[in-house]
């Protein structure tokens, strides 16, 4: 017999059961998240569980209910912490301005196939880097196609890359090398500290040593 699971009823947009995830994930609890109906007039199946129709609302692994942020966080403040937990939370700060730069949200579109890339056909030499201050990214151009971006984040003189990316038919050809290389040399130019919250401007800096001095401690 299957071992009962703690459940998280809850959408992926509503900030208040992003914040339960979060929590969760501190912790170091597994946990179901189970996907609720959009509009709270349909949440029959909620209803008939959880006696509500507002999220989110979690079930423990022996059935007990907690409803909303007060409960649940009333809850999971008796639950043992982790090893990790302090380290996750340290984290979380320092990823803030991942999260206020709607990453996931961009990877989002990405997945659904309505990303603003194009495929273009051309060499590294002839794409254009223009910084886009206003879109908070550098966009790659070439041929009068957006074929790449880098979105970054400025503040209080640093600026946090939190999302690389180019066509995938541009992809392993040294465009994106192009695009952080740029950004990372108008880094240096401005006496910005960088923050390379994006897995490749983080690789780029390793790979060119000249650059991690600008890497914020």
């Amino acid at each position: 017999m299957a071992e009962a699971a703690l459940t998280l009823y809850q959408t992926e947009w509503c900030p208040f059961s992003s914040a339960v995830r979060e929590v969760l994930t501190e912790l170091g609890l597994d946990f179901v998240a189970r996907q609720v109906e959009p509009w709270p007039k349909d949440r029959t199946e909620l209803r008939a569980i959880a006696d509500t129709d507002q999220i989110p609302v979690l079930q423990t692994e022996d059935g007990r209910l907690f409803r909303g942020t007060r409960e649940i966080f009333a809850h999971l403040l008796e639950r043992e912490l982790s090893r990790d937990a302090a380290w996750h939370r340290r984290r979380f700060a320092a990823h803030r301005d991942a999260r206020e730069s709607d990453v996931p949200g961009q990877l989002l579109e990405y997945f659904r196939g309505d990303d603003e890339l194009e495929a273009a056909d051309g060499s590294v030499a002839e794409a254009e880097v223009v910084d886009v201050p206003e879109a908070s990214r550098y966009e790659l151009r070439l041929g009068g196609r957006l074929i790449g971006l880098a979105v970054y984040r400025r503040r209080d003189g640093r600026i946090a890359f939190t999302h690389t990316e180019v066509d995938e038919s541009c992809e392993g050809r040294g465009f994106g090398s192009r695009l952080a290389e740029v950004a990372l040399a108008d880094a240096a130019k401005e006496n910005l500290e960088v923050v390379p919250l994006c897995p490749f401007i983080a690789y780029y800096i390793e790979k060119h040593p000249e650059y991690e001095e600008l890497v914020a401690q």
